[in-house]
């Protein structure tokens, strides 16, 4: 099939995939203002080669026209990334100088108690009376006031202070990469305003048929919320229909995590399948002739974007709508195309139209689990054969859950460090409700008599209610996940390669594959093994950088002590201090708060992890006098003291001054300067990396 082109799409999507992939690895301005020219010039060379083929005897290097298609193509994908990424726009916002921002919220806003967070696109620097042109794309958040809370929805027209930070970069080992994950949707500032310093211009500005599409979506969020009862079950019909997950609660979520019916909530091709079914089956009687087939065709590819657009346009509904929309077509003209193809397409298509979706983890997910579906599910069904109906479809199922866990198993451990091991069980009990839910929630949506809702919302608040309780058992039996699971990406990597060494060593009874999966599987487990050691081996100290709050963690021979004024169940600690415990493999964790007695490693204000002493200079210093000279090898100020430098440095004997977030921004700043003044070794853990100290 890749030779000899039944499917070009494969072939066209590896070049485009690899100009992606060095413009995001090595991107360069240089490189930017010259490689539109190289791909025109390119595509001059191919022009003439089809102009002067029979002048130019080409038919005897066929592989010229090749090379230049691919060169092209490549080029395109550098270009286009680089493009899309703004880093070298000259109109962008952050190189211009002004005093406000005209912006237009380009999505749905999202209330979280006071604070109302959007995406915006700039429009226009403001600079006295002068509007200049500007791009980019701005994170908002928005402190509302209580009492007259602004209503801020998508198309709104803004000005607002010409007021922006970039997004921090992870600070705390571990922590998870946020800048990363918003450069991706190329979002590189952020500002946080108070309502009062917003002027709403205009309202509706947005494009008319996503305004009517989000518009619709809520009508609908608010219709289930009126008849299901249960406000997380109304939560979830809006997750699992709509693609609206604002009211999700974290319990549920979790709950489809560790159970491995994730891919529910993500609203993906097994929702818009559902969709193209009810639709065949509503349209069946459009199927007799071919201008009535054409017809069907184009309803159907219309409300299946439609359905793409009130969903939010994910990459993996994208991916679906784009492979249907050529399937429909493709039957309504009599024309058989080959899957991978089809698939091949459809990622071509939403690459060149936003080149990051190769880098997001939901594209990467959903096209991992397709080919699993298409290529891994024939192959492991023909694997048992009953000739009974139901054991059958059983059976089936399960394939089909092999299949696509097999394909992405380890990119989500990758991505999420958990493996879910029940999760044969849970996809078999929640198929039959989720199928119900999805076909009764879509009637539900068409409905508008009342005395059918009802009913209706009766039996979809009971389903979903049901399908929630049992996964919720499943989640708390023995051993249903395995977490704490970090691999690097080459191991993941491996991972795929042994993998597909063993499908080819199957296919072909190729012995040299066998002997290829085996050094693989070796090279996989000295990388583990040594990793491993390392963690074994780890002994040492952490400061963590925090905003607000104090963390040190001691780490020795695989166990943890965590020293903080945090709760372990705070959000802080599980987003900063917990990711890295789990990445070093950390088997036994003590806790102890600051303010409370830390038994033997304390006395009062004096700290010992190991042989490192530790003086946590705080408000119980401000009234004291040193007497005794004390040596000890870090002074964590703490609390926003009363601190002089210089006298702490006539009696206190220390290698760094640690400032801590606990401190208010003021004082920082006083020390900063009095120890640059004193030439003396110091460490803000505040917006800046955590300080480890290697024992």
């Amino acid at each position: 099939m890749f030779f000899k082109g039944k499917i070009p799409f494969v072939r066209l999507l590896l070049p485009l995939i690899v100009g992606i992939a060095s413009a995001y690895l090595y991107p360069s301005q240089l490189i930017f203002l010259w490689i539109l020219y190289f791909a025109i010039f390119i595509l001059f060379l191919f022009a003439a080669a089809i102009i002067f083929y029979k002048k130019w005897t080409v038919y005897k290097f066929k592989w010229i026209i090749g090379l230049l298609i691919h060169a092209f193509i490549l080029l395109t994908g550098h270009h286009l990334t680089l493009k899309t990424s703004g880093k070298f726009d000259k109109i962008h916002f952050s190189g211009q100088s002004g005093e406000a921002l005209l912006i237009t919220i380009k999505n749905e806003a999202k209330k979280t108690k006071n604070i109302i967070r959007f995406e915006a696109d700039v429009l226009h620097v403001i600079n006295g009376k002068k509007f200049n042109a500007g791009t980019g794309k701005l994170l908002v958040a928005v402190k509302i006031d209580s009492l007259a809370s602004v209503k801020l929805s998508y198309g709104s027209t803004l000005i607002i202070p010409f007021h922006f930070t970039g997004v921090e970069p992870p600070y705390n080992p571990g922590e998870f990469n946020y800048k990363a994950y918003l450069s991706n949707r190329q979002i590189f500032h952020q500002t946080f305003i108070n309502q009062s310093q917003i002027v709403i211009l205009l309202k509706n500005t947005g494009n008319p048929l996503i305004a009517s599409a989000l518009k619709l979506r809520q009508q609908y969020v608010s219709k289930f919320h009126k008849y299901l009862s249960d406000p997380q079950a109304a939560s979830l019909a809006s997750t699992l229909i709509l693609g609206y997950r604002a009211e999700l609660s974290k319990e549920v979520v979790d709950a489809y995590s560790k159970t491995g019916t994730m891919h529910v909530l993500s609203v993906s091709g097994m929702h818009v399948g559902i969709v193209f079914f009810v639709l065949s089956f509503i349209l069946t009687p459009l199927n007799k002739t071919r201008k009535l087939r054409l017809l069907r065709a184009g309803i159907i590819i219309t409300l299946i974007w439609f359905y793409a657009l009130i969903t939010g346009f994910s990459p993996s509904v994208c991916r679906a709508a784009v492979m249907l929309s050529f399937v429909v077509f493709g039957k309504a003209i009599n024309k058989n195309q080959n899957t991978y193809n089809l698939i091949a397409i459809s990622a071509f298509i939403l690459l060149i139209y936003n080149p990051y979706y190769f880098f997001d983890v939901g594209f990467q997910l959903s096209y991992l689990a397709v080919i699993g579906l298409v290529f891994l599910h024939p192959k492991i069904y023909q694997m048992v054969y009953t000739q009974y109906w139901l054991p059958n479809q059983i059976w089936s199922y399960c394939a089909l859950s092999l299949a696509a866990q097999l394909a992405t198993f380890p990119i989500s451990i990758y991505y999420f460090h958990q493996f879910p091991v029940y999760f044969l069980l849970s996809n078999l009990l929640i198929v039959i409700p989720i199928i119900l839910i999805m076909y009764g929630g879509i009637v539900f949506m068409l409905i508008p008599w009342d005395f059918i809702l009802k009913p209706l919302g009766f039996l979809l608040n009971s389903t979903i209610q049901f399908t929630n309780a049992s996964l919720f058992y499943i989640e708390k039996l023995p051993f249903s996940t395995i977490n704490g699971i970090w691999i690097d990406s080459y191991q993941y990597l491996i991972i795929y390669a042994i993998g597909a060494c063993i499908i080819l060593a199957m296919l072909f009874k190729n012995s040299k594959t066998v002997l290829m999966a085996l050094g693989l599987i070796l090279l996989l487990c000295c990388s583990i093994s040594f990793k491993d050691l390392q963690r074994r081996n780890k002994h040492e100290i952490i400061f963590y950088s925090l905003r607000k709050n104090s963390a040190v963690a001691y780490v020795k021979d695989r166990k943890a002590l965590i020293l903080s004024d945090l709760a372990v169940s705070d959000k802080t600690f599980s987003f900063s201090i917990d990711p890295y415990m789990g990445s070093t493999g950390i088997n036994e964790k003590q806790y102890s708060d600051f303010n409370n007695d830390l038994k033997n490693i304390s006395k009062r204000n004096f700290i010992q992890l190991g042989d490192y002493k530790i003086l946590r200079f705080d408000r119980s210093f401000d009234k004291k006098i040193f007497t005794v000279p004390i040596e000890v090898d870090a002074v964590l100020v703490s609390g926003n003291p009363y601190l002089n430098i210089k006298k702490l440095n006539q009696y206190v004997k220390y290698s760094i001054l640690l400032i801590d977030g606990t401190n208010s921004d003021y004082r920082i700043n006083i020390w900063e300067k009095e120890a640059q003044k004193l030439d003396i070794n110091y460490c803000i853990l505040k917006k800046n990396p955590a300080y480890i100290v290697k024992l």
